[in-house]
């Protein structure tokens, strides 16, 4: 038998555990960019996602499968306008009850201690959405602010005229390359 359970709100990204008895469970979180502002230097500016998670109970242990679905909106990265993501991936966390100076932590599961009522997941679901983010995020080929496009285009032609010219003064290494001279 599977228990479901809906949380509204940000804030309940933390199960119960204390008295779960052995099974699987089914919770099911919305997170949106509230939730990602209450961290700090997030690169993530709004969030539509839909947080499935499937537990499963055992004698000392529990795992997590999370499925995370939705958009997120982040900087693009050429152009610094708004770009939305589809983000759509599933993570395991694996859990072992112990005390914590009897098992130390693990890269493979999280110890917790026996005693703990709850299990807090907003750090875990913060991470996974970060990480599982590309690297580059910029707009399809066309899809970046013209303005801003042009204007990158126009100081790049600048900077390509002075080089040509000899005159590297324009370009940060410029200086650096006259004290390399300078000291050989």
């Amino acid at each position: 038998m599977v228990m479901r359970e809906q949380h509204v709100g940000n804030k309940n990204f933390i199960i119960q555990i204390k008295g779960l008895k052995i099974g699987k469970y089914e919770y099911d979180f919305p997170v949106d960019g509230a939730f990602f502002r209450e961290f700090e230097n997030t690169q993530i500016l709004d969030a539509s996602l839909d947080v499935k998670i499937i537990l499963e109970r055992g004698g000392g242990w529990m795992n997590l499968v999370s499925n995370i679905r939705g958009t997120v909106t982040v900087e693009c990265d050429r152009c610094l306008d708004n770009l939305d993501l589809p983000v759509d991936f599933s993570a395991n966390l694996a859990v072992k009850f112990a005390k914590s100076d009897e098992d130390p932590q693990s890269d493979e599961f999280l110890v917790v201690d026996p005693s703990d009522g709850e299990l807090d997941l907003n750090q875990f679901i913060y991470d996974y959405v970060c990480v599982n983010l590309p690297l580059q995020r910029v707009h399809p080929e066309g899809g970046c602010n013209p303005q801003v496009i042009a204007r990158l285009s126009g100081m790049e032609a600048e900077n390509n005229i002075g080089q040509e010219s000899g005159n590297e003064v324009n370009s940060p290494f410029g200086a650096l390359g006259e004290l390399l001279k300078n000291m050989k």
